[in-house]
């Protein structure tokens, strides 16, 4: 058993009921805008909150595109690992991957890597500035907090968005 099959069992993923869909995407639809709005806005006076927003931005996108394209709701438990492993597993599906890699091939400065590893590259960077560590250092965050945003979040955030606007389209 694989993990994306794990968290389904355990209930971690599982199956979007129709009746809650539609608030459940409205939901992340605001909160992944609002989200990349705050880390723009706090990028020069709080970059750490600028790189936490910022991941968060690319987290409820995740989950919002999971949630439309596939009807995957992600619970709390484990949110963040459950939401890369079910983003890796969609993007495993042949008409995903097909659709991704032309967005890829058309798509300007954007590395030709597999897309959750900016999910899980955001988390780690997160996690570097949101919790204790006695490595703090509050320089290089504010140095590296505008290449996150420009190099790490806004790259996923254009990939998901075009790659839901295809599969829209395809529907």
């Amino acid at each position: 058993m694989n993990l994306f099959e794990e968290f389904l069992s355990e209930g971690i993923i599982r199956r979007l009921p129709e009746t809650e869909k539609q608030d459940y995407v409205r939901f992340f639809e605001h909160t992944y805008q609002d989200n990349l709005k705050a880390a723009e806005d706090n990028l020069k006076t709080h970059p750490r909150w600028a790189i936490i927003a910022g991941y968060y931005a690319m987290h409820d996108l995740a989950k919002l595109f999971l949630a439309e394209q596939f009807s995957l709701k992600i619970g709390e438990e484990r949110v963040h690992l459950a939401t890369i492993t079910a983003l890796k597993q969609v993007l495993k599906e042949e008409d995903a991957k097909a659709k991704l890699l032309e967005l890829l091939e058309n798509a300007e400065n954007i590395f030709s890597v597999n897309i959750s590893r900016y999910l899980a590259k955001g988390k780690k960077e997160r996690g570097k500035v949101q919790y204790y560590n006695f490595k703090t250092d509050f320089e290089r965050i504010k140095d590296n907090s505008s290449a996150f945003l420009n190099e790490i979040v806004k790259p996923f955030i254009k990939i998901i968005e075009g790659l839901m606007k295809v599969m829209k389209n395809d529907k």
